[in-house]
């Protein structure tokens, strides 16, 4: 038993507590502005209900334990949930939380006869959506879960939201709305170029958006119209509700996934249907190593029992469903000294600033470097060689500096200064009109080459083993590599390779193998690994399959180009600038002389079809088909396949419970020719 001394001091820590998650929640849900990681937010939150699990006398209603978090802004209309209180998820840290969790599910229900579904846990905003009569009716935030924000006018602006469906009676429809990626780093983009003429006038800078989640949560509540309508929010679909029922439309979680995409809602591709928990754990993996390649940010998975006739039996808490939990991706935040900033240049000639750290241990990993992006991040965090800074590093991203750590402490150093010159040649460093980075223009520059010898040999380049970028910068060093050519000349320098030290017979023809090897890749490998301004792996991919020959991309036009694939006037421009250098063309026709193949050799495609080269839309439902299909389906017959509406497009295939204003849509901005499909054969 506690003394009273003792209790009077765990009364004061849950206060503390209280209050601090108290503010965090005003900086998160209304402020959009959070000034603590989510890992210490769930550290406190957990903390504080464990004591309020222990000593329940000093537990209260209003407790942040108790509640969702956020609350209603003063410039929209509350509005009340009126089919279900909108719940916030339990969080699960590591393998044995889930665990625990299934066995906790399986004592309810004493059976082991129930699947789950999980969904990546988008980092956004939640929101309801009434639909009345087949039209949307009203949009509401989750608020503090009861009531809500109305933002229903700033809702018509999302690009792949159905405003209308053919299901006329009320029904409530929750999703995450969130923002892309794409779109997050463009409008920081532009407030960086803002800030240099702020700069450059003594005017004070505009603070960069923080995050994806915080963007996408001021601009839904946005007053200002025209500003929701150009930062171009997209959302998720999970859950549906009747009015009538007061509960779920359907009969279980992936029955209403699948017949939401029926209706032209926004579902996650990466939804799995899975029959227990140790499938839900792999499946977890899978997804944690696939979410870098994604274009809106993830920080979990949500997993739910699958069958709805379990979920009242399993019951809920005040604030958490106990059939559903969200596994929150490892993160940690390690605080340590930032003890330099340095510059290092890329293939283009690019500027990336870096850390040298303290060593600090994060997820297992020594740290002594991080990533401080460009000049405009370091000035906009004000961050000073000397600092104790936060890192955060999650999965597998590379550590980042997120924040300093004390203002009055950061005021004791030198405000810090950008690079002058380039930290490889020392040519002088300029800004591009347009762009916010520095880059280095020198062609000759040793550090620009390396790298883009470097990105030659990648893997997802041409794929050259054994050549890693230690071993590039020697061979330039010693006069064997000084170019790609040299690369494929290297045969020809056997000697001098076998003079080098720690090179004999055995590694320098491994060496040459894997050249010689690299000659058989296909063109759109070619195209990434030349390193041409913009242009990645898909777009390679898509040029080498339309054109299927360098040679012929080489004569594009710029209209041509712009117009291919919504390709756009900057990666037209790339193009062309590239061809248009004499030592591209000499490099082209070097590596054809040296027999490295320069055509595209992918599946075996009937050039006669009707649909090879064409841009083609699928909508509506497929009877045998899902989308993974349809997209197999259509690159089998080189058709370029349209996820959205486009301009350019050739061909509009609809299949059953198509969405009218989605047809319209289409008709507005493009001649395509319409064919009404039931099957995938159908599609041709």
């Amino acid at each position: 038993m506690k003394n009273s001394d003792q209790l009077k001091i765990i009364e004061q820590k849950i206060f503390e507590l209280k209050k601090i998650i108290e503010k965090w929640n005003q900086e998160y849900y209304q402020n959009n502005d959070p000034t603590v990681d989510d890992y210490f937010y769930d550290q406190k939150l957990k903390e504080l209900i464990r004591l309020e699990e222990e000593y329940p006398q000093f537990k209260t209603d209003d407790s942040p334990s108790q509640n969702v978090g956020g609350n209603v802004s003063k410039g929209f209309k509350k509005v009340k949930h009126n089919i279900r209180e909108m719940f916030s998820l339990k969080n699960a840290f590591n393998q044995s939380d889930l665990i625990h969790f299934d066995e906790q599910i399986k004592k309810i229900l004493n059976s082991d006869d129930y699947s789950y579904v999980i969904e990546p846990k988008i980092d956004g905003l939640s929101i309801s959506l009434n639909y009345r009569n087949g039209k949307l009716f009203q949009a509401i935030t989750r608020g503090d879960g009861k009531v809500g924000e109305d933002v229903t006018k700033n809702c018509y602006l999302f690009e792949n939201l159905p405003l209308e469906i053919k299901i006329k009676e009320e029904i409530d429809l929750r999703g995450e709305v969130y923002i892309s990626i794409e779109k997050f780093n463009s409008l920081n983009q532009e407030r960086m170029l803002e800030n240099e003429r702020l700069i450059k006038e003594n005017k004070k800078i505009i603070p960069l958006f923080a995050n994806p989640r915080n963007l996408a949560s001021g601009t839904l509540r946005h007053l200002d119209y025209e500003v929701v309508k150009g930062r171009k929010l997209n959302l998720f679909i999970f859950q549906a509700l009747s009015a009538n029922k007061k509960d779920d439309y359907w009969d279980s979680q992936i029955e209403t996934l699948n017949k939401l995409k029926e209706l032209n809602f926004p579902i996650n591709e990466n939804n799995l249907h899975l029959k227990n928990i140790n499938e839900v754990i792999l499946k977890i993996f899978e997804i944690a190593k696939k979410r870098e390649q994604l274009n809106y940010e993830i920080d979990g998975i949500v997993i739910k029992v699958n069958e709805y006739k379990y979920h009242k039996l399993i019951g809920y808490t005040s604030k958490f469903p106990k059939w559903a939990i969200a596994y929150k991706f490892p993160t940690e935040i390690k605080k340590t000294k930032l003890l330099d900033i340095f510059p290092t240049v890329g293939r283009t000639g690019k500027i990336t600033y870096n850390a040298k750290l303290a060593k600090v241990n994060i997820l297992g990993t020594n740290v002594e470097r991080a990533t401080l992006h460009n000049a405009d991040y370091i000035k906009s965090l004000d961050i000073r060689i000397g600092s104790e800074v936060y890192l955060k590093k999650a999965g597998e991203i590379i550590p980042k500096v997120i924040s300093i750590v004390s203002l009055e402490d950061n005021k004791k150093y030198q405000r810090w200064n950008e690079a002058t010159n380039c930290p490889a040649c020392n040519s002088k460093l300029i800004r591009l009109e347009g762009e916010v980075d520095q880059y280095c223009l020198n062609i000759n520059c040793t550090g620009r080459i390396i790298e883009s010898l470097n990105h030659f040999v990648s893997k997802k380049g041409m794929n050259i083993e054994g050549l890693s970028k230690r071993q590039l910068e020697v061979f330039y060093q010693k006069d064997l590599i000084k170019n790609i050519y040299d690369i494929y000349n290297l045969k020809n320098k056997k000697e001098q390779l076998l003079n080098l030290e720690r090179y004999q017979e055995k590694s320098a023809n491994n060496i040459l193998n894997s050249i010689e090897k690299s000659k058989n890749n296909n063109l759109n490998q070619l195209i990434f690994a030349l390193g041409i301004r913009n242009i990645g792996e898909k777009a390679a991919l898509d040029l080498a399959r339309k054109y299927q020959s360098i040679f012929k991309i080489k004569e594009l036009s710029f209209d041509e180009l712009k117009n291919f694939n919504d390709f756009g006037e900057v990666r037209a421009n790339s193009i062309i600038a590239w061809f248009k250098n004499d030592l591209n063309l000499k490099l082209i026709n070097d590596l054809d002389k040296m027999g490295v193949n320069l055509n595209y050799m992918g599946e075996k495609i009937d050039k006669s079809n009707r649909l090879y080269n064409q841009n083609v839309l699928v909508t509506g439902v497929i009877e045998d088909a899902n989308r993974e299909n349809i997209k197999k389906y259509l690159k089998d017959l080189g058709a370029n396949y349209k996820s959205g509406p486009t301009k350019n497009l050739d061909y509009l295939f609809i299949g059953k419970n198509f969405s009218q204003a989605k047809i319209e849509k289409i008709r507005q901005i493009s001649d395509a020719k319409i064919i009404y499909v039931n099957k995938l054969s159908e599609i041709k």
